[in-house]
This record gives C-alpha cells, structure tokens and sequence, in this order.
C-alpha cells in the first residue's frame, strides 16, 4: 500500500551532476509505501513523481531525450534525483526518494 505524504510545490534548481542547468517550478507528490499486514516490517520506501516547469532558459523537451538523471535541489534544501518522464515536464524519482545533501 502506498500513501500521499507531501506535495511540495516551490522553485529549485535543476543539476546533471555538478553543471547547473536552470531553475524551475516545481510540483511534486510524494509517496511512501506501507506493509499491508500489520505485523510484517517494510523498509521504509518512498516515491517521488511530479511536474517542472521551466523559469530560465531551460529546453525540457530536451532533457526528456537524453534520459539522463538529473537533480532537482528543492528551496528547501533536499534534493532529489529524477528522469524526466515526458517533453511536458513529468518527472519521476529514480531511487533515494527525497534526501539531504
């Protein structure tokens, strides 16, 4: 079972690796799975999906085709890495979920 947790909505930065790319708005949902049985332990996992926009010059029609992980540093200092799902900015999480830096 999974559960919606947060939305954060804000501008970030957007990086591949250590180059700065542009500054985007984003919107994000974020979701943590659960064991449905009440006795059983899950490692906590968490899921990441949402949607840019960018605010510089920044193509993301682009980034969608090169397919390379990304990192979005969000205004509140956590950071999350992320694939860019679609020419229109749907972005997914590709594996620590949101974390600190």
């Amino acid at each position: 079972m999974e559960r919606l947790v947060e939305q954060p909505v804000d501008e970030g930065v957007v990086f591949e690796g250590t180059a700065r790319l542009g500054r985007v708005q984003y919107h994000l949902a974020v979701y943590r799975h659960f064991s449905d049985a009440e006795d059983e332990a899950v490692r906590p996992n968490v899921d990441v999906e949402g949607r840019m926009t960018a605010l510089d010059d920044l193509d993301i029609a682009q980034l969608h085709q090169r397919a390379s992980e990304l990192t979005l540093h969000l205004a509140d200092g956590r950071l999350l890495d992320f694939v860019v799902a679609n020419d229109e900015g749907t972005i997914r999480s590709t594996g620590r979920g949101l974390y600190t830096g």
